[in-house]
């Protein structure tokens, strides 16, 4: 099942980073944060939390400098006038519209339910974790899903 999600979760993250914060992106295999030179301290963790058929988790970790430039894009306001709440809302909110899509073209027998997306401090994965990493034009970014 988990292969069948990831597939979902990827296609999802293409269509949402192109069409509401006009970023493609490209999927670079997996790899550590360090090996693929994110810095755990200048990134964003969001979180969300789903049951059904399957439960766990898929979170999403990305430098600040690719959430400014999501939430500019996002919004159409310039980076000087949003707000980290700006910031951390335009994160959690592409993990809602992601982590949706990607579950609604699942094949399930028991409707998933979504769970609220939450930044989060202390991530549920470790250094040493392989994460699937996507670079869009300029940055790079990951994705980890937690089946329980």
């Amino acid at each position: 099942m988990k292969k069948i999600l990831m597939k979902a979760v990827k296609t999802s993250i293409s269509e949402v980073m192109e069409t509401m914060f006009f970023l493609p992106v490209e999927f670079d295999g997996e790899s550590t944060l360090s090996e693929c030179g994110l810095n755990k301290e200048k990134t964003l963790v969001c979180r969300l939390a789903f049951t059904g058929d399957t439960s766990g988790s898929l979170l999403i970790v990305a430098p600040r400098i690719l959430v400014t430039e999501m939430a500019e894009n996002f919004m159409g306001e310039a980076k000087g006038l949003l707000t980290n709440e700006h910031f951390s809302g335009t994160l959690t909110e592409m993990l809602n519209m992601v982590c949706g899509n990607a579950l609604s073209k699942t094949d399930t027998k028991v409707p998933f339910e979504l769970g609220i997306p939450e930044i989060i401090e202390k991530p549920d994965f470790q250094d040493k974790e392989k994460l699937t990493i996507m670079e869009t034009t300029e940055s790079k970014m990951a994705i980890f899903l937690k089946i329980n």
